[in-house]
């Protein structure tokens, strides 16, 4: 059975844009941002149903399709840029490769 693979929630999409190549560690993405209530809620549904398997993004760089695994989400407390924000998170993609 092939491996269900969850596309990136366009309601997020801004996220991608703030990946960046972790030094160091080949294949491995991060970004530090603020979120709404709803955009906070749309993240962990997300990274709820595509636990344990492929998420694909646009590469920040190349906009190129990748698979990436999501790894959970860790809360850094309050929003430091965007209004209307309830607070900071950091996104971490791991195992990225072009699909």
């Amino acid at each position: 059975m092939p491996e269900l693979v969850r596309q990136w929630p366009s309601e997020l999409a801004h996220i991608v844009k703030h990946l960046h190549g972790l030094a160091g560690r080949q294949g491995c993405y991060a970004a530090e941002v603020d979120l709404s209530e709803d955009e906070m809620r749309a993240l962990n549904l997300f990274q709820a149903s595509a636990r344990h398997e492929h998420v694909m993004i646009n590469d920040p760089d190349t906009s190129e399709e990748c698979y990436a695994y999501l790894n959970t989400p860790v809360g850094l407390g309050p929003p430091k840029e965007r209004e209307g924000c309830i607070g900071r998170v950091r996104i971490s993609l791991t195992d990225v490769h072009p699909h």
